[in-house]
C-alpha cells in the first residue's frame, strides 16, 4: 500500500511538471491557468510522496492512556536511554502481558531469581509466586486488568532454589497505539530486611506481652504464698507452746511413748515453721522485697553467736563444733542475715555428716577489703555431676538420705541469694567421701 503511494504520488508530480512546461508557453491564451495546475499536481504528487516514507510512531510505556488526538513519540536517543534506565535499575522489573506472560525483565530480576533470561522470558508470572501468595497473586492480577492499578501489594516470591522471599510489587501500564491497555511494567522491591525486622518487632511485642502476664502471675503466685504462710503459721506456735506444756513435769508424769509422741509433733512442728520462712524468704528474694538492714559489729563475737544458736544442733549426733575464728575486725552488713546465712550453712552440714566422728568447723578471715567466712565439714561430700546443681531450688544433694533438719532444698539457694544482697560471692569446695566448704565473701 505504501508502495502504490509512492508510485502513484510520483508519477502525478512528473505530470504536473509536464503542465508547467505547457503553461510557460506564452503564446498559449490560458498558460497562467495551465502553469498553476502543474504546480499543484508537482505539490501533490510530492505529499503523496513524502507521506507514504513517513516512519511509524512508536508506543511507550506510560502512566497515561494513550490520546489519539495528540500522539506522543520518542527518539531513539530516548528510548536508549529508557532501556538504560529499565536494565540498570536496582530494584527487580519486568514486563507482562494482559494474560501475565513475561515478555521482558531486567538484570536484577534475573540475579535475585537465580533463573537465565531465557528461562524467564515467556514464562508465567505465576512460576516465580510462592504457594502462599498464588490466591493474592491471582486476586491482584485480576484487579489490575479491571482497574490498572497496582500499588505495595504484598506477595511473597520464589526463588529457583525454591527459597522464598517477601517483595512489594506496583505496576505501570502499556497501551497501544489505540489506547488499549496491553500489558504492563512491573516493579518488586524486596522487603525481607524489613519483614525481618517487623517480624522482630511482633516478636518483641508478644514477649513484652507474655512478660506482663508471667509478672501478674508471680506476683499472684507470690501473694498466694504469703497469704498461706501467714495462715499457717497461726496454728504452729501454740502447737509448740503445747508441746513444751505437756513436756513439763509440773504437767504430769509422760511415760516413754508419750514423750516420744510429744518430740515427734514438736520437731515436725518446728520443721513446718522452717518450711513456712524459707518459702517467704526465697519469694522475698526472687522479688527484690527482702529488707537488709547494715550496722556495725566485730567479727569475733559475731562468731561467738553462731556457736550460741547452732550448739543446739550438734546434740544428738554427738558433732564436735569448733570455731576456730581469731579475727577482730569490725564489719558493716545485716548482722542477722548473715546468722541465717551460717545457720543455714551450719544446718546443711549437720546433715550430712557422719553418725559417729562428726565436725564441723567455721572461721573467717581479712581478704583485702572483705571477711571471708567458712563452714568445713567431715561430711559425705558433693559429687563432680552433681556441683553446678547444689544452689538451685529444692535440690539435695542425696534425695535418698533422711534428713533431719528441713530437705526443703531452699537453704542454699537463700544462703546464695542474702550474700549477693549484701554485695557478697558464695562457693564451696567438696571432694566425695571426705567433706564441703562453703565460703562465702562479704565486704567490710
Amino acid at each position: 500500500m505504501d508502495t502504490f503511494s509512492s508510485v502513484g504520488g510520483l508519477l502525478i508530480a512528473v505530470l504536473g511538471l509536464g503542465v508547467v512546461a505547457i503553461g510557460l508557453d506564452p503564446s498559449n491564451h490560458y498558460a497562467n491557468q495551465i502553469f498553476s495546475l502543474g504546480v499543484a499536481g508537482i505539490a501533490s504528487g510530492g505529499v503523496m510522496v513524502w507521506l507514504s516514507n513517513r516512519k511509524p510512531t512508536k508506543t511507550i510505556l506510560t502512566h497515561e492512556k494513550y490520546d489519539a488526538k495528540s500522539p506522543k513519540s520518542i527518539s531513539s536517543h530516548e528510548f536508549m536511554k529508557y532501556k538504560t534506565l529499565y536494565e540498570g535499575s536496582p530494584v527487580m522489573q519486568r514486563t507482562v502481558t494482559i494474560d501475565g506472560i513475561i515478555i521482558e525483565c531486567n538484570q536484577a530480576y534475573v540475579k535475585t531469581f537465580g533463573h537465565t533470561r531465557e528461562d524467564i522470558i515467556g514464562k508465567s508470572l505465576f512460576d516465580h509466586t510462592a504457594d502462599q501468595s498464588m490466591e493474592s497473586m491471582h486476586k491482584t492480577f485480576e484487579t489490575w486488568k479491571q482497574t490498572g492499578k497496582v500499588e505495595n501489594m504484598e506477595i511473597w516470591f520464589k526463588k529457583k532454589d525454591g527459597s522464598t522471599f517477601p517483595g512489594l510489587i506496583s505496576a505501570n501500564n502499556i497501551y497501544d497505539d489505540r489506547g488499549r491497555l496491553s500489558g504492563s511494567n512491573t516493579v518488586i522491591r524486596d522487603i525481607s530486611e524489613i519483614y525481618q525486622a517487623r517480624r522482630a518487632l511482633d516478636e518483641h511485642e508478644r514477649q513484652k506481652i507474655q512478660l506482663e502476664e508471667l509478672k501478674k502471675m508471680d506476683s499472684v503466685k507470690e501473694d498466694f504464698y504469703m497469704m498461706v504462710s501467714k495462715e499457717c503459721q497461726v496454728p504452729i506456735e501454740p502447737i509448740k507452746r503445747y508441746c513444751e506444756i505437756l513436756k513439763d513435769s509440773a504437767a504430769g508424769k509422760l511415760n516413754t511413748k508419750q514423750r516420744e509422741a510429744i518430740d515427734e509433733i514438736h520437731y515436725n512442728a518446728a520443721r513446718l515453721e522452717q518450711l513456712i520462712h524459707d518459702i517467704v524468704d526465697v519469694q522475698k528474694l526472687n522479688s527484690n522485697r527482702m529488707e537488709f538492714k547494715k550496722d556495725e559489729f566485730k567479727v569475733d563475737e559475731f562468731m561467738l553467736s553462731i556457736i550460741d544458736t547452732c550448739s543446739p544442733m550438734m546434740t544428738e549426733k554427738n558433732i564436735e563444733f569448733v570455731n576456730t575464728n581469731s579475727n577482730k575486725s569490725a564489719i558493716t552488713s545485716d548482722k542477722s542475715r548473715l546468722k541465717q546465712v551460717f545457720y543455714n550453712l551450719v544446718q546443711n552440714a549437720v546433715d550430712f555428716v557422719p553418725q559417729e566422728g562428726g565436725k564441723i568447723e567455721i572461721g573467717s578471715n581479712n581478704e583485702g577489703n572483705s571477711i571471708q567466712f567458712y563452714v568445713q565439714d567431715n561430711g559425705i561430700g558433693i559429687s563432680e555431676k552433681r556441683k553446678e546443681s547444689i544452689f538451685k531450688k529444692f535440690y539435695q544433694v542425696d534425695l535418698s538420705f533422711k534428713r533431719k533438719y528441713g530437705g526443703t532444698g531452699f537453704g542454699l539457694v537463700i544462703c546464695k541469694g542474702i550474700v549477693e544482697n549484701l554485695d557478697g560471692k558464695i562457693w564451696f569446695e567438696s571432694k566425695e567421701g571426705e567433706g564441703t566448704t562453703f565460703y562465702f565473701t562479704i565486704p567490710k
